[in-house]
């Protein structure tokens, strides 16, 4: 059963409580015990009502993941792979152009998983054709916030050193803690900007329009927006722990969730 059928069935169980209390003890006239009985079941709905919020966004990606994961895998792999062959060559150009070049990769990344979602395979290129591409690649330099939160933080905690760490590419004596640090301190932005590709390329919506859905999203549901913020944390975190594995192995499920998070969103305006 799903979570929202079991919703519909509690909404339909207590409207049923509620007609029979009027029926039995007319308007507002039951005693004390009975409006309590009411409060308590209408506590309880509520609460498992929050519940199944709280756990939608998960189940759902992860019902979309297990469509497909090994398309999935791959289709993660593609950008970490297009990144590394950009940041062999040398100097910081390079490096801002990876950072550039995989704005749009991303954004076909999300068109893809829409693509599984809507009509249940991975790979579309008249998906990504078919894209509003425009706007959001105007707004693309925008997106490159998180790296330069990075930047920004690597050399708060390590001076100079940290910048020729991320912008040089130099090798310096860091653990692999500072470096989760480093990675982990773009969190903050990567989730506020997290569901602009999607709404600007599938739901053909502005930039502003982009951002106030999400706060719709985040104020809708905080319990859950705040999980997500810490497994995305969590993961990059960890990157420099584990060579890399603890991205490659979750970002195809979190890529799910993070769909799960914003597909009612995504119709046109």
């Amino acid at each position: 059963m799903t979570a929202q059928t079991s919703v519909n069935q509690n909404e339909l169980a207590l409207q049923a409580t509620d007609s029979y209390q009027n029926d039995a003890c007319g308007n507002s006239t039951c005693g004390n015990s009975s409006y309590g009985k009411k409060s308590n079941a209408t506590s309880t709905y509520k609460n498992h009502k929050a519940h199944l919020n709280t756990t939608v966004w998960f189940k759902q990606g992860w019902q979309l993941f297990k469509q497909a994961p090994f398309s999935l895998f791959a289709l993660m792999l593609t950008p970490l792979i297009i990144e590394g062959l950009l940041q062999l060559l040398a100097g910081p150009i390079a490096l801002v152009l990876s950072k550039w070049i995989m704005v749009p990769v991303i954004g076909a990344t999300w068109l893809c998983i829409h693509n599984l979602a809507t009509k249940g395979k991975v790979w579309s290129f008249s998906a990504i054709s078919n894209a509003s591409w425009g706007k959001f690649l105007l707004i693309s330099p925008l997106l490159l916030l998180p790296f330069l939160s990075q930047l920004m933080f690597s050399w708060l905690l390590l001076g100079s050193s940290g910048v020729d760490l991320l912008l040089f590419q130099q090798f310096i004596d860091v653990s692999a803690h500072t470096l989760g640090l480093i990675f982990s301190s773009a969190v903050p932005l990567i989730m506020l900007l997290l569901f602009v590709a999607p709404l600007m390329l599938i739901a053909k919506r502005s930039f502003k329009q982009s951002m106030t859905t999400t706060f719709s999203i985040v104020s809708a549901q905080p319990t859950s927006f705040a999980i997500l913020f810490a497994l995305n944390t969590l993961v990059i975190y960890f990157a420099p722990h584990t060579f890399g594995l603890s991205v490659l192995l979750a970002s195809p499920v979190l890529a799910c969730i993070h769909y799960g998070a914003v597909k009612a969103h995504l119709s046109h305006i």
